[in-house]
C-alpha cells in the first residue's frame, strides 16, 4: 500500500527513491543534463522550483525522466509530490 496521508520523509521515503532512480546520471561530478542530484540540499533545489515532479510525472514541457526508462510508478511519484507539497522538508 502507498501510505501518503502521513508524513513522506526526505531520508526514509524519497531519498532511496531517488538513488535508485536518478542518482545514476544526475550525481557525481558530471551530472547528465548539467542537473546536478545527491545531496538534500541539490534535490531540494530542483524540487522547489517544480523540475523533480515536472520531469517524474511526464509534465508537459519538462524532459521526461528517467530518460529512455519507464515513468517511475504512481506511488514513488505520489511520495515525491507529497514531500514536495509539504515544502521539502529534510526529515
Amino acid at each position: 500500500m502507498c501510505d501518503t496521508i502521513n508524513t513522506v520523509s526526505y531520508g526514509g521515503d524519497v531519498r532511496p527513491i531517488l538513488e535508485q532512480q536518478c542518482y545514476g546520471c544526475h550525481g557525481g561530478t558530471s551530472p547528465d543534463g548539467g542537473v546536478a542530484m545527491g545531496t538534500y540540499n541539490s534535490d531540494k533545489a530542483i524540487a522547489i522550483n517544480g523540475q523533480l515532479y515536472g520531469t517524474i510525472n511526464h509534465a508537459s514541457g519538462y524532459s521526461p525522466m528517467p530518460e529512455g526508462g519507464a515513468k517511475m510508478d504512481n506511488c514513488s511519484i505520489a511520495k515525491i509530490k507529497k514531500w514536495v507539497d509539504d515544502g521539502s522538508p529534510n526529515n
